[in-house]
Order: C-alpha cells, then sequence, then structure tokens
C-alpha cells in the first residue's frame, strides 16, 4: 500500500501539500499544493527541480468555491490547488524542490524539499513481462491541457472567460481528432476551432514536448458557484508502428479546470442593471451635420475604456423636450463604442440629453462604481409641409402598348441569362475529379461522385448532408473522419485561386484515393449483408 505523507505548515506557511512517500517505477503520481486561506486568488510555482528519475508531466490549477447563507449575511468558503504531475522511471530514493510558491493576493513562500522512494524497476517488478495484447503506448506520451487567459479581476456571472485547449505530444502525431462537453454553471458563446495542426516547442528546456492548438473557447459563467469549464476530449494517431506492429493510438482527456464565480456584492444601486465594467467613459456629443431633410438632428453617445467589451447595448439617456431619440447605427473600435441617434422634434424649441448616470461593478476592486453623463442642449425646429396637396397624375387604362413590348423583350433577356447560367453550373457539376481544373470543379467533381455513391443520384450534396450519409451507410469510421476533413479542406481553399501546379495535383490524387477507398467500403458492406 503505497504511503501517503501530509505535512500540515502552521504560522508563516498558509497552505498544506501531500504527496506519496513511495511509489512503484513506471508509475505517475500527484504531488499537490492546496490553500483554504480566505483571500487566496491563486498559486504559481516557480520552476520546479527534481531527481533526473522523476519527471514533471505536467500541472494545473484548480478552484472550488461554495457559499451558504446565514443570519448574518453570506459566508464564502474557497479551496485553491496547485497539482503537479511526476513520473518515476527508476528505483531509488529521489527528491523534489525546494519550491518557491506564490500564493497571489497572500505572500510568496518556500517549500522545503521532500524525498519520494520508487520500487522496482519499469517494466519488469520481477515478472515475466508483458504480452502485446496487454500493452500500449503510456497515456503520458500524450496529453491534453486548457489554458486560461487571465480574466483581469474577480470572476463573476456574467464575465466574459476565454480559455485555450492544446494537445501535448512527446511523440508524432498524425491525427487528432476531438470534441467537448457542456460546462456546468456556465454557458458557451463561442467556439473557435483551429483546422490545422500548429506543432510549436512547448517548453524551451525541453525540446522534446511540442504541443498544438485545437481551440478556443469563449464562455461566460451564469451564476454564482464553482464554474466546471468544458472539458475535451480526443482521438489521437501517431506515426508509424509500435513493436507489435500497430498503430499507437490514445484516447486523452483534459483535466478538469473548475473556476470561482462570486455572487455580486450586497447593496447595489437601484439603477445598476448587472453591467460589469472595469472602468469606462461616456460622451455626447451633436454630429456635425444632420441626415434628415425635416429639422432632425444627428447626436452620438460614445463609450470609452476597457470596461467597452461588454456594453451591447447604449447606456439609457433621459431626453426632456417634446422630440423623440430614434436609434440608427452603431460601431466599435480600440475600446470605444458608439451609437448614433436621430432626434426627431414634435415642437420647435429646446431640448436636452441628461444628465444620466451610468452604474457598473468594477470586477478589480469588487465595489460599484459611477460615471456621469453631461448634458447635451439641442435646439430642434420643426419644418412645416407645404398645405399644398400632392397630386399625381392619372394612369391610362390598359397602359402603353410600347411599355407591353419592353416588358416582354427584358422577360425573354432574364429568362436566356438564367438557363445559360443553370447549363454552366450543370456542366460544371458534371464535371469528374480527374477532370477537375480548379478547386471549384474538384469540389463539383467530388460532390457528385460522393453523391452518386451514397445516393444512387447526383445532387447537392452539402457538408452536414455528407456526415449524415456517411453514417448511414455504416462507413469506417476512420475513413469518414478523412473524407469530412478533405472536404472542409477544399470548401477553405475555395477562396485561393492560385492553388495549381503539384499542389492541386496532389489533391485530385487524394480525391481520387479517397473515393476508391469508400467504393471498396461500400462494397464490403455490401457483402455483409
Amino acid at each position: 500500500m503505497v504511503g501517503i505523507l501530509i505535512l500540515l505548515l502552521f504560522g508563516s506557511q498558509p497552505f498544506d501539500w501531500e504527496c506519496p512517500q513511495s511509489v512503484e517505477a513506471g508509475e505517475t503520481f500527484s504531488f499537490r499544493i492546496t490553500c483554504s486561506e480566505p483571500g487566496c486568488s491563486g498559486i504559481s510555482a516557480g520552476r520546479v527541480p527534481s531527481s533526473s528519475a522523476l519527471t514533471l508531466r505536467g500541472s494545473s490549477t484548480s478552484t472550488s468555491i461554495s457559499t451558504v447563507t446565514t443570519p448574518t449575511g453570506r459566508q464564502l468558503t474557497q479551496v485553491v490547488v496547485l497539482d503537479m504531475i511526476f513520473y518515476a522511471e527508476s528505483e531509488g530514493d529521489y527528491t523534489i524542490g525546494p519550491i518557491d510558491l506564490t500564493l497571489h493576493s497572500i505572500g510568496s513562500y518556500t517549500l522545503d524539499q521532500i524525498t519520494v522512494t520508487v520500487n522496482g524497476s519499469a517494466g519488469t517488478n520481477g515478472s515475466l513481462g508483458s504480452t502485446a495484447e496487454d500493452v500500449s503506448e503510456p497515456a503520458e506520451d500524450v496529453w491534453l491541457a486548457g489554458i486560461l487567459h487571465d480574466p483581469e479581476g474577480r470572476i463573476y456571472p456574467g464575465t466574459r472567460l476565454f480559455i485555450d485547449y492544446y494537445v501535448y505530444s512527446r511523440v508524432n502525431v498524425e491525427n487528432v481528432t476531438y470534441w467537448w462537453s457542456a460546462p456546468e454553471l456556465g454557458v458557451i458563446s463561442h467556439v473557435k476551432t483551429i483546422p490545422d495542426s500548429n506543432w510549436e516547442i512547448a517548453d524551451s528546456k525541453h525540446n522534446s514536448t511540442k504541443r498544438s492548438l485545437l481551440a478556443v473557447v469563449e464562455m461566460a459563467p451564469a451564476a454564482a458557484g464553482s464554474l466546471l469549464a468544458p472539458t475535451f476530449l480526443a482521438d489521437i494517431t501517431g506515426t508509424g508502428y509500435d513493436r507489435w506492429g500497430k498503430i499507437p493510438q490514445w484516447t486523452e482527456e483534459s483535466a478538469p479546470i473548475v473556476l470561482p464565480v462570486y455572487p455580486f456584492p450586497d447593496n447595489p444601486p437601484d439603477c445598476w442593471d448587472e453591467t460589469l465594467l472595469d472602468s469606462v467613459a461616456v460622451r455626447v456629443e451633436q454630429l456635425p451635420a444632420p441626415p434628415g431633410q425635416g429639422g432632425e438632428l444627428a447626436v452620438r453617445i460614445t463609450c470609452l475604456g476597457p470596461g467597452c467589451i461588454y456594453m451591447n447595448e447604449p447606456p439609457v439617456l433621459t431626453l426632456q423636450g417634446n422630440a423623440n431619440l430614434i436609434p440608427t447605427d452603431n460601431g466599435s473600435s480600440n475600446n470605444k463604442k458608439w451609437w448614433n441617434f436621430i432626434i426627431e422634434p414634435e415642437e420647435t424649441g429646446h431640448c436636452v440629453l441628461g444628465p444620466d448616470s451610468v452604474v457598473w461593478l468594477n470586477r478589480r476592486t469588487s465595489t460599484y462604481n459611477t460615471a456621469l453623463v453631461a448634458p447635451c442642449s439641442l435646439y430642434v425646429t420643426v419644418i412645416p409641409w407645404p398645405d399644398k396637396a400632392i397630386e399625381l397624375d392619372p394612369v391610362e387604362s390598359g397602359g402603353s402598348p410600347l411599355l407591353w413590348v419592353f416588358t416582354g423583350i427584358l422577360g425573354v433577356l432574364a429568362l436566356t441569362v438564367v438557363f445559360g447560367v443553370a447549363a454552366r453550373r450543370r456542366d460544371k457539376r458534371l464535371a469528374s475529379v480527374t477532370s477537375a481544373g480548379d478547386i471549384d470543379e474538384l469540389l463539383s467533381g467530388l460532390e457528385g461522385e460522393l453523391s452518386k455513391m451514397l445516393t444512387g443520384r447526383k445532387e447537392y450534396l452539402g457538408y452536414e448532408e455528407l456526415d449524415e450519409f456517411l453514417d448511414q451507410c455504416n462507413t469506417d469510421s476512420f475513413l469518414a473522419r478523412r473524407i469530412l476533413r478533405f472536404w472542409r479542406d477544399l470548401e477553405q481553399s475555395l477562396s485561393d485561386r492560385e492553388i495549381t501546379g503539384p499542389a492541386f495535383e496532389k489533391l485530385k490524387t487524394t480525391a481520387d484515393e479517397l473515393l476508391y477507398k469508400l467504393r471498396k467500403d461500400l462494397k464490403s458492406n455490401d457483402e455483409k449483408e
């Protein structure tokens, strides 16, 4: 039984740590540091020195928060955890540390060196060894991880969060197919997927570890509590073959990311609409030229500052005077957003916009702030319409014969153009893959061949329809993913009309190869039935 050594540090070191006292060679183990002090917003460690036989595979941080409502008010309890994963390679007594720790918002501390005993030798341990059936590539060769962008302040319901999800690898990887789960206590607003691998060195000190960005998730917490970010899962295929002649494959899952979501502070102002900002300034101004001819005036409401990213609507302003405020257009650039309005007067005279105030919650200080919107005084004039009624010339019954002749000529020309375009489109759709001359013809030819093979006739086939037909035909999953990926690559290449020469010939060869393999797979399925 593996013994767990837990050391409680008192006084000047407000954190706990736990680590196994002994492990087996070839085993991975966790070195965990925990802080439950109020006000601690995170834990980070500098360089983690360790013996050469103990390899640091990676680290993650998480925070759990709970709220309890008592007669005296709301109480928050949070626990911040730094988890470091090590891999034990060979037998012996080895050390980890000392480690320089930073408890955010509390201070810096040093964790003394500890010793871990590794028993046995990796892969032997006195046994007869493993067979090819029960040995696979170590899961630690590849893994997934999510990296949270600094939210630059406390996280409240509605705070915009961005998380980068990476695949890490110490071996060569050929293909990564991934998906993700829904967050708990949060809502995903956008996922930016990265279609192509973009491997880079993950750590300058260890050139053997590389990473590739999979996706960037934009999300927001829905309520106070512990937000569990989306978990990414991936099927990863390596290159080459292992010693048993198999292609190495892994199924990996990212470590959970738990974030504290704080409830809004008590006693908010009455006019607060749950807007989250950092700082903002509001300016009201009259535009240089009025856009209309009826005495209207145009005004612009401009909001400046980093907090503008949370402003989807303009501040609510009061308008004093007999006029209406009509929205027209809006825009944004460089920490600035603006909304244009037209003041439509009902009577000639003065109109006053404001004064008003904008209230928001500052996430950096957890306080409610107010910005004053200075008043803007405008003089509006109603331009009267003339009393003379506008009369239209009467239309003679039957219309002019020339008008009917002209209309008929236009109709014939329109039909000629329509049928000509349709014929050209049909010729393109009937083009084969091998005779394609550009990306558009290649995609049209591939669409026609796939449609004929999967449905029995040539018809429109989009990405979603292709996915459904491949699934209905029980196509090999790996082949289906390759076809869908190739289809997506062709669609993205439509904007680049300069793909010619060897690169375009390679695309045609790949398309022909995929069609051959799909035809063979469908025939095999028919024979089984």
